[in-house]
């Protein structure tokens, strides 16, 4: 939870101590009414179960500490929901495969919409951030562009740093063609990542009291520096992502046409008619969702590789088998690979990438099972218990162990849980990630090469303990603690032969 004084939080920043004194009253009067009101509406249906917090506020301690509610304990207390109130806020906690599915597969017409972010939506993106786009008309006009260049065959043409770069770099490249950055402090990059810096702070639960009492946004905006604020970071990020789609323009009117997500989105405008600010946005967003997420999952699963190198030795008998050592592996070998695929999906299942995805919202009041979820209820999906859940994936759930998506032939299974992926991890129903192939496409060349030239071991003597549950979290997304590896080329010629491939790609 981001921590700011409760003027700010409110949206009073600034003016005289009287205009200051008379907001804080009027504030103050309106939250107990509302929050009388709200509250007792709930009370009086069936909600799921869950903890009932304090009279008036609710459970406001719980509902900004992610580690709890994504505790495992939290199931065996509850059940397969959970349901919390906070400030008139209601949030369910999905912690069972089966209700995820029910609720945001099945009964998706109700379910695929997102919460209104006040803050985050309607001022610093106006709702054109591709990922809390409410659902309706613009939403369907973002998958469809996505659906058409997402598609199952599109390819992208300390460690943790290596990976981050890397990760930007792929994102860069396939969204606008842009060549591999050369340092973090590449000045595109900084720009990225400072928009996204302020979109996760201000996404976080309890960063902005105007997300629980809507009203507040009509606080004038002399008092309101989050307003000002978020109001002109609009203005700034509009203009960056229309500068990067510029670029691609530029290059297209000047004959130059290579492919890229940004190309296709500019060649297909008499298609689907978008603005120009909301193909800058829905390139740019995509673009920042999809790079922090891909250099997560590969710190995830390099530190599986130290944890587990018995599964590291089996992937390098697979890649010498296939690929050999007399040139590195390509997309073509991926589907002669099953291992090193399995590898890239239990990587999405066992990391904790996010967990929790971002969250749905429900439009509608419904009944399931016996009890109520009001219209505009949060629904959380517990990323660390569904992708843990030994009825689908067996008792061995908390290890690293790709054979689980291996037949007994050592094909890799077509489906697993009834999902094509086999995890979780790409979300639900219409909210389903539009980016996954390409992500583990991505992931699963990235893992073949650097399996193929190199061995992961830890040095002697590190310290400190290993494992999933030693993370930082970096907004939606979860890093490892930053960890010791030691890297070994395999072979005498895998540095050659690598630089021989890449310099086909200059």
């Amino acid at each position: 939870m981001v921590t700011t004084q409760l003027p700010e939080i409110i949206g009073f920043g600034d003016g005289s101590d009287s205009d200051r004194k008379a907001c804080l009253l009027a504030t103050f009067l309106l939250l107990a009414g509302g929050l009388i009101a709200r509250l007792a509406q709930s009370y009086i249906r069936n909600l799921p179960p869950g903890p009932r917090g304090l009279p008036l506020i609710g459970d406001v301690i719980h509902i900004a500490n992610p580690e709890w509610l994504a505790s495992p304990k939290r199931k065996d207390e509850y059940g397969d929901m959970m349901y919390i109130n906070a400030l008139g806020t209601g949030m369910l906690i999905i912690n069972s495969q089966r209700v995820a599915v029910d609720l945001l597969e099945k009964r998706s017409t109700i379910y695929s919409s997102r919460p209104h972010y006040i803050s985050v939506g309607d001022f610093m993106t106006q709702n054109l951030a591709f990922g809390i786009v409410p659902y309706g008309d613009r939403l369907r006009q973002f998958r469809r562009v996505t659906a058409e260049i997402y598609s199952k065959s599109t390819n992208p043409s300390a460690p943790e740093r290596h990976f981050h770069r890397h990760a930007w770099s792929i994102m860069l490249s396939v969204n606008y063609d842009l060549p591999p950055l050369e340092s973090e402090d590449d000045p595109c990059l900084v720009e990225i990542e400072d928009h996204l810096r302020r979109f996760m702070r201000e996404i976080q639960p309890g960063t902005r009291l105007v997300e629980y009492f809507p009203w507040l946004k009509y606080v004038p905006d002399r008092f309101a520096k989050w307003k000002r604020d978020t109001q002109n970071w609009f203005i700034q990020d509009s203009l960056m992502f229309q500068r990067f789609l510029g670029k691609v323009k530029d290059d297209l009117a000047n004959g130059i046409d290579r492919p890229s997500f940004a190309a296709t989105v500019i060649k297909s405008q008499s298609k689907h008619g978008l603005s120009e600010v909301e193909k800058a946005w829905l390139v740019g967003h995509l673009l920042a969702a999809g790079g922090d997420t891909t250099s997560s999952g590969l710190e995830w699963w390099l530190l599986a590789m130290l944890m587990y190198p018995n599964v590291q030795a089996r992937a390098h008998a697979e890649l010498d088998e296939v690929v050999g050592r007399d040139r590195p592996p390509t997309f073509a070998d991926i589907p002669f690979l099953p291992y090193i695929r399995a590898m890239v999906k239990e990587t999405l299942r066992w990391s904790p990438i996010a967990p929790f995805s971002v969250p749905h919202a429900s439009t509608a009041d419904d009944w399931y099972e016996g009890t109520f979820i009001p219209k505009g209820t949060i629904c959380l999906q517990n990323m660390g218990v569904l992708n843990f859940d030994r009825e689908v994936f067996g008792d061995n759930v908390a290890e690293f162990d790709p054979t689980r998506y291996l037949d007994e032939k050592g094909r890799v299974k077509m489906q697993m849980g009834g999902r094509e992926e086999g995890h979780m991890t790409f979300g639900f129903g219409r909210r389903v990630c539009p980016g996954r192939y390409v992500a583990e496409g991505t992931i699963s060349i990235d893992i073949a090469t650097l399996l193929w030239a190199m061995r992961f071991e830890r040095p002697e003597g590190s310290q400190g303990e290993l494992g999933v549950r030693n993370r930082v979290q970096s907004g939606l997304t979860a890093h490892p603690v930053p960890f010791e590896c030691k890297v070994v080329p395999r072979f005498t010629e895998a540095e050659a032969l690598l630089n021989e491939g890449l310099s086909m790609y200059k």
